[in-house]
């Protein structure tokens, strides 16, 4: 069920975070590489924050 949640808020958070660049008129490949490293940024931070609470 945690990892349900962490996979929600990280593609939450990617999805904002691609939007926001390409909003502000930059490339699509950079928005897309931003939302990829905010889900990977986000997912890891979300893990190890389930992990040390799941204890």
């Amino acid at each position: 069920m945690l990892v349900i949640i962490a996979v929600l808020l990280s593609l939450v958070i990617a999805l904002a975070t691609a939007f926001v660049f390409y909003a502000a008129k930059e490339s699509f490949l950079v928005a897309l590489t931003a939302g990829g490293g905010a889900f990977v940024a986000t997912m890891t931070l979300a893990l190890g924050v389930f992990s040390l609470f799941s204890e």
